[in-house]
């Protein structure tokens, strides 16, 4: 007998996709920290998400390109880093 888990296409963690951002489906970063996409920028290629990233009680300022890739990384103090894998943008469900 097969599982149901095996029929479902999308899990957490997978790498996003246009159709995920366009219906509002949730997302975090790779490490797992929830966030929250605020735009897409449509006018510039590739397309630009810009969104919040919650780490503790604090949202920070995040960019991401439309395949997730992170391109602007805040460290927990509010501090510009250089962005890694773990800031990459994922299906959170």
């Amino acid at each position: 007998m097969r599982r149901f888990t095996n029929f479902i296409m999308e899990t957490k963690g997978d790498p996003i996709d246009e159709q995920w951002i366009n219906d509002d489906k949730p997302v975090m970063t790779k490490d797992g920290r929830p966030a929250i996409i605020e735009k897409v920028n449509y006018d510039e290629v590739p397309n630009i998400i810009t969104g919040k990233v919650k780490w503790n009680d604090t949202l920070l300022d995040y960019e991401w390109d439309d395949s997730g890739i992170c391109l602007k990384a805040l460290d927990r103090l509010g501090n510009p880093k250089k962005p890694d894998e773990a800031d990459n943008l994922v299906k959170g469900a």
